[in-house]
Protein backbone atom coordinates (compact mmCIF):
# COMPACT_ATOMS: atom_id res chain seq x y z
CA UNK A 1 0.00 0.00 0.00
CA UNK A 2 1.12 3.54 -0.67
CA UNK A 3 2.91 5.70 1.88
CA UNK A 4 1.66 9.22 2.62
CA UNK A 5 3.37 11.99 4.58
CA UNK A 6 0.62 14.22 6.02
CA UNK A 7 1.91 17.72 6.70
CA UNK A 8 -0.45 19.75 8.88
CA UNK A 9 -1.05 21.30 12.28
CA UNK A 10 -1.45 18.41 14.72
CA UNK A 11 -1.15 20.75 17.72
CA UNK A 12 1.04 18.67 19.98
CA UNK A 13 2.77 21.65 21.59
CA UNK A 14 0.07 24.32 21.84
CA UNK A 15 -3.01 22.59 23.19
CA UNK A 16 -5.54 25.22 22.19
CA UNK A 17 -8.79 25.19 20.28
CA UNK A 18 -10.85 22.17 19.28
CA UNK A 19 -7.86 20.42 17.73
CA UNK A 20 -8.90 16.92 18.85
CA UNK A 21 -11.63 16.74 16.23
CA UNK A 22 -10.01 18.73 13.45
CA UNK A 23 -9.39 17.85 9.81
CA UNK A 24 -5.73 16.77 10.27
CA UNK A 25 -6.60 13.96 12.69
CA UNK A 26 -9.67 12.83 10.74
CA UNK A 27 -7.80 12.73 7.44
CA UNK A 28 -4.97 10.67 8.91
CA UNK A 29 -7.47 8.37 10.65
CA UNK A 30 -9.42 7.81 7.44
CA UNK A 31 -6.34 7.16 5.31
CA UNK A 32 -4.99 4.69 7.86
CA UNK A 33 -8.29 2.80 8.02
CA UNK A 34 -8.20 2.57 4.24
CA UNK A 35 -4.84 0.82 4.44
CA UNK A 36 -2.47 3.67 3.65
CA UNK A 37 0.76 4.04 5.60
CA UNK A 38 0.49 7.55 7.04
CA UNK A 39 3.31 9.52 8.63
CA UNK A 40 2.08 12.66 10.41
CA UNK A 41 4.38 15.66 10.08
CA UNK A 42 3.44 18.48 12.55
CA UNK A 43 4.80 21.50 10.69
CA UNK A 44 3.93 24.22 13.24
CA UNK A 45 5.26 22.27 16.20
CA UNK A 46 8.53 21.58 14.40
CA UNK A 47 8.80 25.20 13.24
CA UNK A 48 8.55 26.36 16.85
CA UNK A 49 11.13 23.80 17.97
CA UNK A 50 13.55 24.81 15.23
CA UNK A 51 12.91 28.49 16.04
CA UNK A 52 13.53 28.11 19.80
CA UNK A 53 9.84 28.39 20.64
CA UNK A 54 8.80 30.75 17.84
CA UNK A 55 7.66 30.39 14.21
CA UNK A 56 10.36 32.80 13.08
CA UNK A 57 12.60 33.02 10.01
CA UNK A 58 15.12 30.58 11.48
CA UNK A 59 12.42 28.07 12.40
CA UNK A 60 10.86 28.22 8.93
CA UNK A 61 14.20 27.82 7.18
CA UNK A 62 15.12 24.77 9.26
CA UNK A 63 11.61 23.34 8.91
CA UNK A 64 11.69 23.39 5.12
CA UNK A 65 15.15 21.84 5.05
CA UNK A 66 14.02 19.15 7.50
CA UNK A 67 10.90 18.25 5.47
CA UNK A 68 13.03 17.72 2.38
CA UNK A 69 15.37 15.45 4.32
CA UNK A 70 12.43 13.68 6.02
CA UNK A 71 10.95 12.83 2.62
CA UNK A 72 14.33 11.75 1.26
CA UNK A 73 14.62 9.26 4.12
CA UNK A 74 10.99 8.03 4.16
CA UNK A 75 10.38 8.13 0.35
CA UNK A 76 6.61 8.63 0.39
CA UNK A 77 4.34 8.13 -2.60
CA UNK A 78 2.41 11.28 -1.78
CA UNK A 79 2.24 14.36 0.40
CA UNK A 80 -1.04 15.58 1.88
CA UNK A 81 -0.52 19.23 2.85
CA UNK A 82 -3.14 21.10 4.87
CA UNK A 83 -2.79 24.67 6.17
CA UNK A 84 0.99 24.24 6.34
CA UNK A 85 1.67 27.94 5.82
CA UNK A 86 5.33 27.63 6.79
CA UNK A 87 6.13 25.17 3.99
CA UNK A 88 7.11 26.87 0.74
CA UNK A 89 6.23 25.89 -2.80
CA UNK A 90 9.95 25.68 -3.54
CA UNK A 91 10.29 22.99 -0.88
CA UNK A 92 7.44 20.96 -2.36
CA UNK A 93 8.90 21.23 -5.86
CA UNK A 94 12.31 20.16 -4.52
CA UNK A 95 10.72 17.07 -2.94
CA UNK A 96 9.03 16.25 -6.24
CA UNK A 97 12.39 16.50 -7.98
CA UNK A 98 13.95 14.28 -5.32
CA UNK A 99 11.23 11.59 -5.53
CA UNK A 100 10.09 11.01 -9.12
CA UNK A 101 6.39 10.18 -9.36
CA UNK A 102 5.49 11.72 -5.99
CA UNK A 103 2.02 13.27 -5.88
CA UNK A 104 0.92 16.26 -3.78
CA UNK A 105 -2.59 16.96 -2.52
CA UNK A 106 -3.22 20.38 -1.00
CA UNK A 107 -6.29 20.64 1.24
CA UNK A 108 -7.98 23.53 3.00
CA UNK A 109 -10.99 23.64 5.32
CA UNK A 110 -11.30 27.44 5.27
CA UNK A 111 -13.48 29.59 3.07
CA UNK A 112 -12.12 31.19 -0.09
CA UNK A 113 -14.59 34.04 -0.66
CA UNK A 114 -12.82 36.99 -2.36
CA UNK A 115 -12.85 40.05 -0.14
CA UNK A 116 -13.20 37.95 3.01
CA UNK A 117 -10.55 35.24 2.85
CA UNK A 118 -7.62 36.88 1.10
CA UNK A 119 -5.02 35.29 3.36
CA UNK A 120 -6.29 31.78 2.68
CA UNK A 121 -6.59 32.48 -1.05
CA UNK A 122 -3.00 33.73 -1.13
CA UNK A 123 -1.74 30.71 0.81
CA UNK A 124 -3.43 28.16 -1.46
CA UNK A 125 -2.35 30.01 -4.60
CA UNK A 126 1.25 30.13 -3.38
CA UNK A 127 1.49 26.31 -3.59
CA UNK A 128 -0.76 25.70 -6.59
CA UNK A 129 2.10 25.02 -9.01
CA UNK A 130 3.34 22.14 -6.84
CA UNK A 131 -0.06 20.56 -6.16
CA UNK A 132 -1.53 17.83 -8.35
CA UNK A 133 -4.89 18.04 -6.55
CA UNK A 134 -6.32 20.92 -4.50
CA UNK A 135 -9.35 20.20 -2.30
CA UNK A 136 -11.27 22.93 -0.46
CA UNK A 137 -14.37 22.87 1.72
CA UNK A 138 -16.30 25.13 -0.67
CA UNK A 139 -18.51 23.79 -3.44
CA UNK A 140 -18.81 27.06 -5.38
CA UNK A 141 -17.24 26.37 -8.78
CA UNK A 142 -16.45 30.01 -9.51
CA UNK A 143 -14.50 30.29 -6.26
CA UNK A 144 -12.73 26.98 -6.89
CA UNK A 145 -11.68 28.06 -10.41
CA UNK A 146 -9.24 30.63 -9.04
CA UNK A 147 -6.89 27.75 -8.13
CA UNK A 148 -7.20 25.80 -11.37
CA UNK A 149 -3.93 25.36 -13.26
CA UNK A 150 -3.27 23.34 -16.47
CA UNK A 151 -1.66 20.49 -14.52
CA UNK A 152 -4.01 20.12 -11.53
CA UNK A 153 -7.51 19.18 -10.43
CA UNK A 154 -9.49 21.33 -8.00
CA UNK A 155 -12.29 19.67 -6.04
CA UNK A 156 -14.75 20.12 -3.20
CA UNK A 157 -13.72 18.67 0.18
CA UNK A 158 -16.72 17.93 2.43
CA UNK A 159 -16.57 18.18 6.20
CA UNK A 160 -16.11 14.64 7.45
CA UNK A 161 -17.31 12.62 10.43
CA UNK A 162 -15.31 10.14 12.52
CA UNK A 163 -17.13 7.73 14.85
CA UNK A 164 -14.05 7.42 17.05
CA UNK A 165 -14.21 11.19 17.68
CA UNK A 166 -17.88 12.16 17.42
CA UNK A 167 -19.27 9.71 19.93
CA UNK A 168 -22.34 11.51 21.33
CA UNK A 169 -25.86 10.53 20.26
CA UNK A 170 -27.97 13.43 21.43
CA UNK A 171 -30.97 12.17 19.45
CA UNK A 172 -31.38 9.37 21.99
CA UNK A 173 -32.35 11.85 24.72
CA UNK A 174 -35.88 13.16 24.96
CA UNK A 175 -34.77 15.70 27.56
CA UNK A 176 -31.40 17.45 27.58
CA UNK A 177 -29.90 20.06 29.87
CA UNK A 178 -29.94 22.60 27.00
CA UNK A 179 -32.07 23.10 23.90
CA UNK A 180 -29.51 24.60 21.52
CA UNK A 181 -25.69 24.68 21.44
CA UNK A 182 -24.07 27.68 19.80
CA UNK A 183 -20.30 28.24 19.67
CA UNK A 184 -19.23 31.56 18.14
CA UNK A 185 -17.45 34.83 18.75
CA UNK A 186 -19.29 38.02 19.64
CA UNK A 187 -19.94 40.09 16.55
CA UNK A 188 -21.94 39.87 13.34
CA UNK A 189 -22.67 36.90 11.13
CA UNK A 190 -24.84 36.52 8.08
CA UNK A 191 -28.29 35.40 9.26
CA UNK A 192 -30.98 34.91 6.64
CA UNK A 193 -28.98 37.01 4.18
CA UNK A 194 -28.30 39.94 6.51
CA UNK A 195 -25.34 40.69 8.77
CA UNK A 196 -26.78 40.36 12.26
CA UNK A 197 -25.31 40.60 15.78
CA UNK A 198 -25.20 36.96 16.89
CA UNK A 199 -26.17 37.77 20.47
CA UNK A 200 -29.30 39.43 19.11
CA UNK A 201 -30.35 36.10 17.60
CA UNK A 202 -30.00 34.49 21.01
CA UNK A 203 -31.98 37.27 22.69
CA UNK A 204 -34.82 37.06 20.16
CA UNK A 205 -35.11 33.30 20.61
CA UNK A 206 -35.40 33.76 24.36
CA UNK A 207 -38.02 36.49 23.86
CA UNK A 208 -40.14 34.26 21.64
CA UNK A 209 -39.56 31.06 23.64
CA UNK A 210 -39.14 32.12 27.30
CA UNK A 211 -38.09 28.68 28.58
CA UNK A 212 -35.57 28.09 25.78
CA UNK A 213 -32.12 27.17 27.14
CA UNK A 214 -28.92 27.96 25.22
CA UNK A 215 -25.56 26.27 25.70
CA UNK A 216 -23.31 29.14 24.66
CA UNK A 217 -19.55 29.21 24.16
CA UNK A 218 -17.83 32.53 23.41
CA UNK A 219 -21.05 34.55 23.68
CA UNK A 220 -22.78 36.45 26.48
CA UNK A 221 -19.63 36.38 28.61
CA UNK A 222 -19.17 32.61 28.31
CA UNK A 223 -15.77 31.09 27.68
CA UNK A 224 -14.97 29.16 24.49
CA UNK A 225 -15.12 25.39 24.73
CA UNK A 226 -11.90 23.58 23.88
CA UNK A 227 -10.66 20.02 23.76
CA UNK A 228 -12.67 17.48 25.72
CA UNK A 229 -14.93 20.18 27.14
CA UNK A 230 -16.07 20.92 23.59
CA UNK A 231 -16.57 17.25 22.70
CA UNK A 232 -18.46 16.52 25.92
CA UNK A 233 -20.87 19.43 25.39
CA UNK A 234 -22.63 17.81 22.43
CA UNK A 235 -24.43 15.30 24.61
CA UNK A 236 -25.87 18.15 26.71
CA UNK A 237 -27.88 19.94 24.00
CA UNK A 238 -30.65 18.73 21.71
CA UNK A 239 -29.91 21.00 18.74
CA UNK A 240 -26.96 22.82 17.22
CA UNK A 241 -26.77 26.14 15.36
CA UNK A 242 -24.52 25.95 12.28
CA UNK A 243 -23.96 29.64 11.60
CA UNK A 244 -20.81 30.57 9.69
CA UNK A 245 -19.60 34.11 8.95
CA UNK A 246 -21.21 33.81 5.49
CA UNK A 247 -24.00 31.33 4.81
CA UNK A 248 -24.73 31.84 1.12
CA UNK A 249 -21.64 30.15 -0.35
CA UNK A 250 -22.54 26.86 -2.00
CA UNK A 251 -21.73 23.92 0.29
CA UNK A 252 -19.49 25.96 2.58
CA UNK A 253 -19.75 25.65 6.33
CA UNK A 254 -17.33 25.66 9.18
CA UNK A 255 -16.80 22.16 10.51
CA UNK A 256 -19.25 22.89 13.34
CA UNK A 257 -21.93 21.52 10.96
CA UNK A 258 -20.44 18.03 10.97
CA UNK A 259 -19.72 18.23 14.72
CA UNK A 260 -23.41 18.95 15.30
CA UNK A 261 -24.84 16.26 13.04
CA UNK A 262 -22.25 13.58 13.80
CA UNK A 263 -22.91 13.95 17.53
CA UNK A 264 -26.64 13.46 17.04
CA UNK A 265 -27.85 17.02 17.49
CA UNK A 266 -30.44 18.46 15.11
CA UNK A 267 -28.59 20.94 12.88
CA UNK A 268 -30.13 24.32 11.98
CA UNK A 269 -28.88 25.29 8.49
CA UNK A 270 -29.54 28.30 6.26
CA UNK A 271 -31.04 27.14 2.96
CA UNK A 272 -28.86 29.63 1.07
CA UNK A 273 -25.84 27.42 1.79
CA UNK A 274 -27.04 24.76 -0.66
CA UNK A 275 -26.78 21.93 1.86
CA UNK A 276 -30.33 21.03 0.92
CA UNK A 277 -28.67 19.27 -2.05
CA UNK A 278 -26.92 16.91 0.38
CA UNK A 279 -29.42 16.62 3.24
CA UNK A 280 -33.20 16.38 3.17
CA UNK A 281 -35.74 18.33 5.21
CA UNK A 282 -36.13 15.17 7.29
CA UNK A 283 -32.41 15.17 8.20
CA UNK A 284 -31.86 18.79 9.28
CA UNK A 285 -33.79 21.94 10.18
CA UNK A 286 -33.48 24.28 7.19
CA UNK A 287 -34.59 27.90 7.38
CA UNK A 288 -34.65 30.90 5.06
CA UNK A 289 -36.25 33.69 7.10
CA UNK A 290 -35.95 34.70 10.76
CA UNK A 291 -39.57 33.70 11.38
CA UNK A 292 -38.96 30.25 9.92
CA UNK A 293 -35.89 29.88 12.11
CA UNK A 294 -37.66 30.85 15.33
CA UNK A 295 -40.81 28.88 14.45
CA UNK A 296 -38.76 25.72 13.92
CA UNK A 297 -36.87 26.34 17.15
CA UNK A 298 -40.17 26.46 18.98
CA UNK A 299 -41.59 23.43 17.16
CA UNK A 300 -38.64 21.15 17.89
CA UNK A 301 -38.40 22.51 21.43
CA UNK A 302 -42.00 21.48 22.10
CA UNK A 303 -41.95 18.28 19.98
CA UNK A 304 -38.91 16.31 21.16
CA UNK A 305 -39.93 13.14 19.31
CA UNK A 306 -39.86 14.99 15.98
CA UNK A 307 -36.48 16.49 16.88
CA UNK A 308 -35.08 13.09 17.85
CA UNK A 309 -36.27 11.47 14.61
CA UNK A 310 -34.81 14.18 12.37
CA UNK A 311 -31.53 14.33 14.28
CA UNK A 312 -31.13 10.56 14.04
CA UNK A 313 -31.63 10.62 10.27
CA UNK A 314 -29.05 13.39 9.95
CA UNK A 315 -26.68 11.43 12.18
CA UNK A 316 -27.06 8.32 10.04
CA UNK A 317 -26.51 10.24 6.78
CA UNK A 318 -23.36 12.02 7.94
CA UNK A 319 -21.86 8.84 9.42
CA UNK A 320 -22.50 6.87 6.25
CA UNK A 321 -21.85 9.09 3.26
CA UNK A 322 -19.44 11.54 4.94
CA UNK A 323 -17.45 9.21 7.18
CA UNK A 324 -13.70 9.92 7.10
CA UNK A 325 -12.95 6.57 5.45
CA UNK A 326 -15.19 7.47 2.50
CA UNK A 327 -13.93 11.03 2.11
CA UNK A 328 -10.24 10.17 2.38
CA UNK A 329 -10.55 7.27 -0.07
CA UNK A 330 -12.10 9.74 -2.51
CA UNK A 331 -9.16 12.10 -1.87
CA UNK A 332 -6.66 9.32 -2.54
CA UNK A 333 -8.53 8.15 -5.65
CA UNK A 334 -8.37 11.65 -7.12
CA UNK A 335 -4.67 11.97 -6.34
CA UNK A 336 -3.59 8.55 -7.59
CA UNK A 337 -5.93 8.49 -10.59
CA UNK A 338 -8.09 5.61 -9.38
CA UNK A 339 -11.56 5.20 -10.92
CA UNK A 340 -14.42 6.72 -8.93
CA UNK A 341 -17.24 4.26 -9.41
CA UNK A 342 -20.24 5.94 -7.75
CA UNK A 343 -20.89 9.57 -8.56
CA UNK A 344 -22.10 11.70 -5.62
CA UNK A 345 -23.68 15.15 -5.66
CA UNK A 346 -20.70 16.51 -3.75
CA UNK A 347 -18.19 15.20 -6.31
CA UNK A 348 -17.43 18.67 -7.66
CA UNK A 349 -14.24 18.59 -9.71
CA UNK A 350 -12.72 21.24 -11.96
Amino acid sequence: MKKIVHVSNFNLLRLKGCFQNGFPIKISNGLTRNGYYVLNYPDRDLCRMFGFGHMNFLGKKRLNKHLIEFCRVTRPDALFVGHADNITEETLLEIKKLIPGLKILLWSCDWIAPGFAERNIKEISSKSQAADVIMISTGDKEQLKQFKRPHNQVAYLPNMADKSIETAQAFQQKETAFDMMFCANTGQRQFCGTDTPVEGIVDEACRRIPDFKWLLAGLKGTSPLNGCDYLDAFSKAAMGFSLSRLNDIYLYSSDRLVHIMANGQLAFIDRRSGFGDLFSEEEAAFYQTPDEFYDKLKFYHTHPEARMAAAQKGYEKIHSEFEATNITQYMADLLFGNPIEEKKKWHIII
